[in-house]
Parts: structure tokens; sequence; C-alpha cells
């Protein structure tokens, strides 16, 4: 998804949002953007984090499985566990899934987006999804 109108739909669309990989130290990007979403957004947040029990005030899920179906699963992991989180986002009937920007080189975020696509989810790369809340639903 590379056109600015159509992350503006899709963020329209959003009511509840998946953030995989959350951390529960504040210095992450993870934290950040999370209690940004809990914060400031009307969106139904869940976090999700086999290796975190709580964080922001909140319980964190295990796998995404284990969290009712997001229309968005925005993606804090490593870029070579990324194709893992679109096949379990697409498993779990997510809508689209929102890739980091700066982490992968191109080939890698390009192959992630086909693969989110060819599973029929729609992909977000390389876009800061603070920025484009504020955008575009603020």
């Amino acid at each position: 998804m590379e056109s600015d109108e159509a992350v503006g739909a899709l963020l329209g669309k959003v009511q509840r949002v998946a953030v995989v990989g959350v951390s529960d130290r504040f210095t992450r990007p993870s934290f950040r953007i999370a209690a940004y979403l809990l914060d400031r957004t009307a969106w139904t947040v869940d976090l999700v984090n086999p290796h975190v029990v709580e964080t922001l005030g909140r319980l964190c899920a295990p796998t995404l499985a284990d969290v009712p179906t997001p229309d968005l699963v925005v993606v804090f992991r490593a870029p070579e566990a990324w194709d893992a989180v679109v096949d379990e986002a697409a498993a779990a009937g997510a809508g689209a899934v929102w890739l980091p920007g700066g982490v992968a080189d191109a080939d890698t975020t390009a192959r992630t987006v086909a693969r989110a696509r060819a599973a029929g989810v729609a992909a977000v790369a390389d876009r800061d999804v603070r920025a484009e809340h504020k955008r575009w639903c603020a």
C-alpha cells in the first residue's frame, strides 16, 4: 500500500489494532507507539509479546491468536520474523500489517509486503504509524 490516500482510507477503517513485539521498556519505539495508540486513538489496542507479561498497565497476549481479530497489526519484530508475523496475521483474519521503517533492506520489505498481499492482507511499510494517524485521524 503505497499511496497516501490508501493509507488514510485504511486508518479510517481501523477499530482494533494489535501491537506485536511490544516492549516493557520505555526507551523502545514499540513502547512509545503503543502508549500513543492507547492514549491518543479511539482504537482498541491489544498488546502482543510472549516474553512480556505486562506493559503500559496492560497484560500482553503471547500470540495474535490470543486476541480478537485486529483490523491492523503493527509489527515490532526483527525483519527475520516478519514472514511469520504476516502468516499469523493472515491466519487470525487481520486486515492489514504495518511494517516499521528503517530496520530492513528494501528487498526484505518488498518480499514481506508481497507475502502479505498474496495472503489477502494489506501492507504498509516504511511509514510512521503515529505520524500517519495524526495526519489522517486526528
